[in-house]
């Protein structure tokens, strides 16, 4: 069984190789999936703020190496 990061990264890595096999700019890519996981939260009844929060705390929890310290669920 995958927890939710390696079943997210193993989705990711497969949605990556899809854009380049059709030409689709990589950076595009990711601001879509921003864009459709937004969508997703605010479908599932979270507010502005709470997504603007989440956005937030993961922004500021990046670390200057890349790695990010999950602790917010």
């Amino acid at each position: 069984m995958n927890d939710a990061y390696s079943l997210a990264s193993k989705h990711l890595d497969s949605g990556i190789a899809e854009a380049r096999e059709n030409n689709v700019d990589v950076n595009a890519y990711g601001q879509a999936l921003i864009w459709m996981l937004i969508e997703c939260y605010k479908k599932n009844g979270r507010t502005h703020e709470d997504i603007v929060s989440e956005i937030q705390y993961t922004l500021d929890n990046i670390e200057d190496d890349g790695t990010f310290h999950v602790s917010r669920n």
